[in-house]
């Protein structure tokens, strides 16, 4: 999302060669976030997921943060994208489902955590299994006490904790069922929106 433009030009002008060396034939496409082509999406499977912040950055005050990620699926279920949101409660939906990844303090395992997987009342069955899913694949090792929770049954000792305590969340997603698609545009001279399916 933030990624400056230096890895890319690292990339071009340094590491392209040598992989054209090592491959006959190779395609070099430069996508950005949320424009990836359903062909890239599909090497995922599903379990694509994009993380806030740098690699390798080390953690404020040496403990590892709260990491809270909303599934999200833009116009096909082929691209669904696991995204971290900011961790706090007023980011959770009824709509939709998310993983609460909460490390453990005092370990000195920077795997040992508890991870949560909240499934809002009004999100699709499908939604939910692809997140139970994604879970075990990506977020549980032998260290981390998975646990799947049902909107209204969160514990308070972790769950609301971790999120910055309990707050108003958005429990109303009837907007999902009103897209509306504009075009802008400025090619009479003048900025204008009009709206394209009423």
């Amino acid at each position: 999302r933030r990624a400056p433009n230096m890895g890319w030009l690292t990339f071009t002008f340094g590491l392209e060669r040598k992989f054209k060396q090592l491959c006959r034939r190779l395609d070099v496409v430069r996508t950005h976030q949320q424009q990836e082509s359903l062909k890239f999406m599909a090497h995922f499977q599903r379990t694509f997921v994009v993380r806030d912040g740098k690699r390798n950055a080390k953690p404020e005050g040496g403990r590892q943060p709260v990491e809270l990620f909303e599934l999200r699926t833009n116009g096909s279920a082929l691209c669904t994208r696991l995204v971290q949101v900011k961790a706090d409660a007023t980011q959770l939906n009824s709509a939709f489902c998310y993983i609460l990844n909460v490390p453990l303090e005092g370990s000195n395992d920077t795997s040992s955590a508890l991870v949560y997987v909240w499934i809002g009342s009004k999100s699709d069955a499908d939604s939910a299994r692809l997140i139970e899913k994604i879970a075990e694949e990506k977020f549980n090792n032998p260290w981390v006490s998975l646990q799947v929770l049902t909107e209204g049954n969160e514990p308070d000792n972790f769950f609301w904790v971790a999120l910055g305590g309990r707050k108003p969340y958005d429990s109303d997603a009837d907007y999902l069922s009103y897209t509306r698609l504009f075009r802008c545009s400025n090619e009479k001279g003048y900025f204008t929106v009009s709206e394209k399916c009423p």
